[in-house]
């Protein structure tokens, strides 16, 4: 399920494919900001105990595919855009791979 994930997030531009692998795209981090500004307007989201990632990046996924993805693709969405974000924090290369390798 993973490479169709890869593969829609590439076709609708949220994850740009370049020579260092897959990075999101100013669309993407537009998307989640847009969602981390609508949960901020609620107390129990704005404590920092619930800044989990995953939950803006479900948010923002939710609301560009409303209605047209299972649940089990939008998890997998979620896991593949969390990996992607955090691998250059991790010293990883997206999707697995050793930065600089």
């Amino acid at each position: 399920m993973r490479e169709p994930a890869l593969r829609q997030l590439t076709k609708d531009k949220l994850i740009a494919i370049t020579s260092d692998g897959p990075r999101t795209t100013a669309r993407w981090q537009a998307a989640v900001l847009r969602s981390i500004g609508e949960l901020m307007q609620y107390s129990d989201t704005a404590r920092e105990e619930n800044q989990d990632l995953r939950i803006p990046f479900a948010k923002a996924l939710h609301d560009l595919y409303a209605g047209q993805k299972s649940d089990a693709e939008l998890t997998e969405m979620v896991l593949l855009m969390l990996e992607v974000e955090t691998a250059p924090f991790l010293g990883k290369g997206p999707l697995g791979g050793s930065a600089g390798h």
